[in-house]
């Protein structure tokens, strides 16, 4: 029998600076996993979405960008 296990999910503050008269926010998460972390992004309110892998073994990566 297998353990349950959890893929657990960390909500990142993420701002969007547009100069249209729509303006949405992305909601971004991470999850760190072994080798880096699983990061899940989307329009606030909407479906369409996307996730990708960063790669950082030591898990460095504060959540934040550089600018």
């Amino acid at each position: 029998m297998t353990e349950h296990q959890e893929l657990r999910w960390e909500r990142l503050n993420s701002v969007r600076f547009e100069k249209k008269w729509y303006q949405s926010s992305w909601e971004t998460y991470r999850s760190k996993i072994p080798g880096g972390w699983l990061v899940l992004v989307r329009s606030e309110g909407e479906s369409p979405h996307g996730m990708t892998f960063y790669p950082d073994p030591d898990h460095r990566w504060s959540g934040g960008s550089l600018s």
